[in-house]
């Protein structure tokens, strides 16, 4: 990994954990269909920057747009309309730690109907998930909620549904645009998503209610630096280092998303949540098959 591609991992996780605080902040003042809905829009039209200026972009968007609406409703639709719903009250920090899950159901998707064989290590690490989702949700499931934890049985509920989302659309691109261009894929199903979403956001917009400016720059920060530009950034990232270590990236993405939650919106994890954290992360350490060792070969 050259010093390049470090910066461009750093800079990524901290964009996406972004994401999560953007989507605290947001959601209470836009609703939660209404931020999901900009999210995807604004998204959708800065890839048709893209596009329009490069025509090696747009390449296969037109002759694969039926399985592009798939990846678009997969991938940013439906899990950023779930996530915006869990935002409301479950802690930036817990969000993101859920969303590092998605590599484990990818893998278990990938296994159970593309026939994808799993070693014993990834098998182990969805276990040890499984059981890491248990810890962090036992106050809720087996308890009274926590006045500090900053979560609730079904809003992280809707943020296992949107990354199951997530392991699904990532398993049909992988499977069914083998001949699509990275960025294509990334513009054409943001793209056809937005044209889905946008009677949403106009549907769901609270006009006449004021909104903040920290509100607006969160809605347009995570559609345009957390979506759009974060995954040209990311297919970048598998360019140059492999897909295996940039994969690795959501471990790294919890971290910063649990310090800034702290810093900038004074959210703290109690003693489930961090347990039940470290332990998912483990889960999907192992899930990835990853190798310290060899990720940190250059």
């Amino acid at each position: 990994m050259t010093n390049r591609d470090l910066i461009i991992f750093i800079t990524l996780s901290f964009m996406w954990s972004l994401s999560f605080i953007f989507y605290r902040i947001g959601v209470p003042e836009f609703g939660s269909l209404a931020f999901a809905s900009l999210r995807v829009v604004l998204a959708g039209l800065t890839m048709l920057v893209f596009v329009l200026i490069k025509k090696k972009n747009r390449q296969g968007i037109v002759k694969n747009w039926k399985v592009l609406t798939l990846v678009g409703l997969f991938s940013a639709a439906i899990p950023f309309i779930l996530f915006s719903f869990s935002a409301r009250s479950v802690n930036a920090g817990v969000l993101a730690v859920l969303n590092a899950s998605v590599p484990m159901m990818s893998g278990f998707i990938a296994s159970t109907f593309f026939k994808d064989r799993l070693s014993k290590k990834q098998i182990i690490g969805l276990v040890i998930g499984v059981i890491g989702v248990i810890i962090l949700m036992s106050e809720n499931l087996f308890g009274e909620q926590s006045a500090t934890s900053g979560s609730g049985l079904l809003p992280m509920g809707y943020a296992l549904l949107a990354c199951v989302g997530y392991a699904v659309g990532a398993n049909i691109t992988r499977n069914y645009l083998d001949n699509v261009s990275p960025v294509a894929i990334t513009a054409g199903s943001l793209i056809i998503a937005s044209v889905i979403m946008l009677p949403v956001a106009l549907y769901e917009f609270p006009y006449g209610k004021s909104i903040s400016l920290t509100a607006w720059v969160s809605v347009i920060c995570i559609g345009v630096l957390s979506t759009a530009i974060a995954l040209i950034f990311m297919n970048q990232l598998i360019k140059s280092i492999g897909p295996m270590r940039a994969t690795s990236i959501t471990l790294v993405i919890p971290i910063f998303a649990i310090i800034l939650g702290y810093l900038l919106l004074g959210e703290a994890l109690d003693t489930p949540a961090i347990i039940g954290s470290v332990v998912i992360l483990f889960g999907t350490y192992l899930s990835l098959d990853l190798s310290i060792k060899k990720m940190l070969k250059s």
